[in-house]
């Protein structure tokens, strides 16, 4: 049990890496669109 343990929190451990990486790029690509809008508008 205590290895299937480790193997899941390897597992969430990896993807709580993806996701933090996601909320810090999203906000910027989100800015730049934004940025490009208001120049065509």
């Amino acid at each position: 049990m205590k290895n299937n343990r480790s193997k899941l929190e390897r597992k969430l451990d990896e993807v709580n890496h993806t996701m933090e990486l996601i909320r810090t790029i999203v906000p910027v690509i989100i800015l730049v669109v934004q940025l490009i809008i208001l120049t065509k508008i």
